[in-house]
């Protein structure tokens, strides 16, 4: 690449920046930050635990007192990458005095400024992919008008600007990385994978849906490259617990993670109103008990939904194999956020997140799911909003309310509906009834 090329990207910035669709994209990160500004002082409170906000505020105190080396001595924290922009924080943060105690409102607002800054992230990505499968003849609204949806989302706002969480790196994570790997960057698409994984543990669900369109569309060598960049991004930011010898704690706290949903978690859900949200917690409190007993052999709740789980994946590895595009590998993604959520056990309820990204550049273009994507919004946020409540007598009382089981059902009913729109253009694409649909602009744009 010649040096003059290198910088291409920086001035094909400053243009876009000087038009009018880069300045109406200014305009809605600026009105999306003044929204999450002023929701700063709130706070999620979930169910019988320390919230989210907490738990990061004694993170930077700790890595403020000990440094950042001993954050996996003293927590069982999986958010590796995440760790370096809390220490950056609270570098300035105390050179100028700030207070470390949990309950200063300071400290939580700047726990809030990555999340805050993650949603900016979002935003210009989520465009970004959208431009990429706009027909350029419909003119500039389309992707300002996804960027909009996403930006002022109640599931994304409030999980950043109450709820003080990350979920957005995992949604930035898939996106970019099946943008990468339809056009052909396997090694760009492996690397934001890696960048999430290192973040949350989340981007995993995606792994298989990236693999496809790499060896789909840049082959075995795609896929050996792919691999190489994901494992240089994986192991740069973690060489300093490595070489100080924390890698076995490093791996104890993955392991226990991707076991039983979580180590000693180990009821049917953890807060999701899926499948499992109707069985009485009282009746059926673990997920390792016996569902039924076929030929002598006992079939537990966990073991079943990982069935479940796997037929969905292959579902979507099916979609993402014959529609190898950035349109297929979006709706495949997103299909597999929201069986993440509906179908296993031990599963959150913040797990669908993802699709409130990764479905919104498909929506635009595809009325279909677009009622779809309404309906498993407003299911979502409702969850989180009524789980974490931002008042704290609030928690919890909506618990055993019968709604949430109503709720539950119709997100039950959307992945059963989701299914159906992707078997069935599966069957259409195989008997060669599928119209062709160019959503996607030449390579050379």
């Amino acid at each position: 690449m010649r040096r003059s090329d290198r910088w291409g990207w920086l001035r094909d910035l400053r243009s876009f920046a000087g038009t009018r669709e880069g300045r109406s994209l200014a305009l809605i990160i600026v009105a999306a930050v003044a929204v999450r500004l002023a929701l700063l002082p709130t706070t999620a409170h979930l169910t019988d635990v320390f919230t989210d906000e907490f738990t990061f505020k004694r993170h930077v105190a700790l890595i403020h007192e000990r440094g950042l080396i001993e954050t996996f001595r003293d927590t069982n924290t999986s958010y590796v990458f995440y760790h370096y922009a809390l220490w950056l924080l609270s570098l300035p943060y105390g050179w100028l005095g700030g207070s470390f105690d949990t309950s200063s409102s300071s400290l939580r607002a700047l726990v809030k400024i990555p999340p805050l800054l993650v949603d900016v992230a979002l935003v210009a990505t989520v465009y970004a992919v959208t431009r990429s499968i706009w027909p350029k003849e419909r003119g500039e609204w389309g992707p300002l008008a996804v960027a909009a949806v996403v930006a002022f989302h109640p599931v994304v706002v409030y999980d950043s600007a109450v709820w003080a969480q990350i979920d957005a790196v995992v949604a930035i994570s898939a996106l970019a990385a099946i943008a990468f790997a339809a056009r052909g960057q396997p090694m760009a698409a492996c690397a934001m994978l890696a960048f999430g994984l290192l973040n949350k543990p989340q981007p995993v669900i995606f792994v298989p849906i990236v693999a496809v369109l790499i060896w789909r569309n840049s082959g075995t060598r795609g896929l050996l490259r792919g691999a190489a960049a994901g494992l240089a991004v994986t192991i740069v930011p973690v060489l300093p617990w490595l070489i100080a010898g924390d890698g076995a704690r490093l791996v104890h706290v993955y392991r226990k993670l991707f076991s039983n949903g979580g180590g000693d978690v180990t009821a049917l859900t953890q807060n999701a109103w899926n499948l499992w949200w109707f069985i009485p917690f009282e009746k059926v409190p673990q997920a390792k008990d016996v569902l039924a007993s076929i030929g002598g052999l006992d079939l537990s709740y966990q073991r079943f939904s990982l069935g479940l789980s796997m037929a969905a994946a292959l579902l979507a590895l099916a979609y993402a194999w014959r529609f190898a595009t950035l349109r297929g590998g979006l709706l495949a993604a997103s299909y597999v956020a929201v069986a993440f959520y509906v179908l296993p056990t031990s599963t959150h309820e913040r797990y669908m997140y993802p699709m409130a990204a990764l479905l919104a550049p498909v929506v635009l273009v595809e009325s279909r799911y677009r009622w779809l994507y309404a309906m498993l919004s407003v299911t979502l946020f409702a969850n989180m909003f009524l789980v974490a409540p931002p008042v704290a007598s609030w928690s919890r009382r909506w618990d055993d309310a019968l709604f949430t089981h109503y709720v539950a059902g119709v997100n039950v009913l959307a992945f059963l509906a989701y299914t159906w729109l992707l078997v069935s253009e599966l069957t259409a694409a195989r008997h060669r009834e599928l119209p062709v649909i160019v959503l996607e602009r030449a390579s050379a744009d």
